[in-house]
């Protein structure tokens, strides 16, 4: 059973890994084991010859060189899906081919069964640039297909994997120019402050001046960046002077959950070191920080769905509920209401859409969380 504080631990290490890259390994094996799998791989692949590599969790790295070498040309999932639409979404190697079908190719039999892969879930990440990028959970015959249980876990973290999967991106395009790091920063949708050597602030972005004006979690005391309750401000501080320390070998980054009064789940803090022969670098900045309101990524979708369809707030509830993975009765009982009740709201939100199912229904709301994080 995965509760709330197996989120909250996911989703910090998570939005640490856009800066610390090493930390995706320790990511996608979390995220594996969340849902009932045993080995994890976050590839790019090419859309037309199915090429390419990523990163590996429990996979022995000679096998992602055989795939490269021989049998990348016989992937079946890319044949599958070269044109046509491609929908994020979460799926299964059976909604893709039958399970008969698929036990029979050469990629089943030659490539994933001698790795004691049998059943695949299809986490789908980003489609440009003739890549397409996923998240690929496996686990062994005896274990079966993924249940709709675990899957439901899958696609509550989902957005929350696209969200850090493309800041990951845009980190990666820092590092590869120099010029315009201030003006990129500022149009990030997380936290972002620059630090000097002894972490005092000498950039914060809209987003990080905010979160500091709110006064419950973070703060910054003579010009260094804190947190208001003294445990977690000991925490920060000693990331920070970790992060900036002399000597480039022993500079290392780190992550922390910062709960406050304010929010459900705590904001989501990565502190990494800059290196003066990074482009990322400026002289004076020795640190970055990186901070996620974890809530943020959650309660756009439902905002505008409301705004594009005129969803009262009372049905915006009940859809971000179904969102969530949330049955019609477990809707009501979290919400306080009778399952009559969210059975109408349900109608007028079908109603207002123009759709017909639950299905419908979220995948529409993801599509709104991407095109916001797009």
């Amino acid at each position: 059973m995965v509760t709330e504080t197996d989120y909250t631990g996911f989703l910090d290490l998570l939005y640490g890994a856009p800066v610390e890259q090493a930390d995706w390994e320790p990511v996608i094996a979390r995220f594996a084991d969340m849902i009932g799998g045993d080995k994890a791989w976050m590839p790019d692949l090419d859309r037309v010859n199915g090429g390419g590599r990523g990163v590996i969790a429990h996979i022995d790295p000679k096998a992602q060189e055989t795939y490269v070498q021989h049998f990348a040309s016989r992937n079946p999932f890319i044949r599958r899906y070269v044109t046509g639409p491609w929908p994020l979404a979460v799926m299964t190697d059976e909604d893709s081919f039958p399970k008969d079908q698929f036990v029979r190719t050469e990629y089943y039999n030659d490539f994933l069964r001698p790795q004691e892969i049998h059943s695949v879930a299809v986490v789908r990440l980003a489609r440009r640039d003739g890549l397409q990028s996923t998240l690929n959970v496996t686990r062994p015959k005896h274990k079966g297909q993924f249940t709709s249980a675990e899957l439901d876990i899958a696609r509550r973290l989902h957005p929350h994997v696209i969200r850090a999967f493309n800041l990951s991106r845009k980190f990666a395009d820092l590092h590869a120019r120099s010029a315009g790091l201030i003006e990129a920063l500022g149009r990030s949708v997380h936290g972002m402050l620059l630090l000097g050597e002894t972490g005092r602030v000498n950039h914060a972005n809209v987003v990080a001046e905010r979160l500091i004006r709110e006064g419950d979690g973070l703060r910054v005391v003579g010009g260094r960046l804190s947190a208001w309750r003294t445990d977690p401000a000991r925490r920060l501080e000693g990331l920070i002077g970790q992060a900036a320390r002399q000597g480039g070998a022993s500079r290392i980054g780190g992550s922390m959950a910062l709960p406050t009064p304010s929010r459900l789940l705590p904001l989501s803090l990565t502190v990494a070191p800059l290196r003066a022969d990074r482009p990322l670098a400026r002289t004076s900045d020795r640190v970055l920080v990186c901070v996620t309101d974890l809530e943020a990524g959650v309660s756009p979708p439902v905002q505008r769905l409301g705004a594009l369809f005129g969803l009262t707030p009372a049905e915006g509830r009940v859809a971000m509920a179904l969102f969530e993975g949330a049955t019609s009765r477990e809707a009501a009982d979290r919400l306080g209401v009778s399952p009559n009740t969210v059975r109408v709201q349900i109608a007028r939100i079908f109603e207002k859409t123009g759709i017909n199912r639950q299905s419908e229904l979220i995948r529409l709301m993801m599509r709104l969380v991407v095109d916001r994080l797009d």
